[in-house]
């Protein structure tokens, strides 16, 4: 069987040695393949758990707040931010 890896003109040297490497490794060692880790559907899944409709619903008040004009003025988020840290400092004196 032959497998073909198209990479792209514009790929850095480094990340093409890399893959030229690679796939001697794996022509060599079939096997290896089994200790590599694909994140990606797993890592999509995780993603799409984190947005929970109360979430979602949250989100959407908000921008929907953002569309009528109510959010902060850059001098109320200064000074939200300056009472967030002082408070945090509070907190964390050794």
């Amino acid at each position: 069987m032959r497998l073909e890896i198209i990479i792209p003109d514009n790929t850095r040297q480094d990340v093409k040695s890399k893959l030229a490497n690679l796939t001697e490794r794996l022509s060599a060692h079939p096997e290896l393949v089994e200790e590599i880790h694909f994140s990606g559907d797993n890592e999509d899944a995780t993603i799409q758990r984190m947005f929970t409709p109360a979430l979602l619903e949250e989100i959407d008040a908000a921008d929907s707040e953002i569309d009528t004009g109510a959010f902060f003025t850059a001098e109320q988020l200064d000074e939200h931010f300056k009472r967030k840290t002082a408070e945090w400092e509070m907190q964390h004196q050794r």
